[in-house]
């Protein structure tokens, strides 16, 4: 397996202008390639923001303090929310050998997709695949509230269907 620092800069070097918007993004991303197949080897545990990896977390500061990547920290105009822009650091590229080359088409979309959509399917294949929640639909509402309206956990089903995940699809 790759050191799981250059994973984070393969991530970032397979998306558009090699630059991802989002920590949630960047996390929400690595887990959906881990359920379509990808082993990357990061661990998850359910937080706010749907499933959480703090060893991609710590990834994402290796790959920072060995050159790979830099983030810059900016501020939304709407409420002055601060995030994350993750870029690769000048050379790097994602590498031949990279465990996730064959999801570039994937991790392309992702970087475009919606946040809330992104973290709405995670959040509903974890809840199905892992917590084992029969009623994932009324549980995902309770956790994520006003995220849920305007079609966005309609058109968070749509993405795990199109990537044949639960529990948009049967696995039984």
């Amino acid at each position: 397996m790759q050191n799981r620092e250059q994973l984070v800069a393969d991530i970032i070097a397979l998306a558009p202008e090699q630059k991802l918007v989002s920590r949630v993004r960047l996390q929400k991303i690595a887990y959906l390639l881990e359920q379509m197949g990808c082993d990357l080897g990061f661990e998850y545990s359910y937080h706010h923001y749907g499933p959480f990896s703090h060893d991609l977390d710590r990834a994402i500061l290796d790959a920072k303090a060995f050159g790979l990547v830099k983030e810059v920290v900016a501020n939304r105009k709407s409420d002055g929310a601060s995030y994350s822009i993750f870029e690769l650091t000048g050379g790097n590229g994602a590498s031949e050998s990279s465990t996730i080359s064959s999801f570039k088409n994937q991790i392309q979309r992702f970087a475009k997709s919606n946040i809330t959509v992104l973290e709405l399917a995670a959040t509903a294949n974890w809840l199905a695949e892992y917590e084992k929640v029969e009623d994932w639909g009324k549980e995902i509402v309770k956790r994520k509230g006003v995220k849920t309206k305007n079609n966005r956990l309609a058109n968070a089903l749509d993405l795990l269907r199109e990537l044949h995940l639960p529990p948009a699809v049967n696995t039984q």
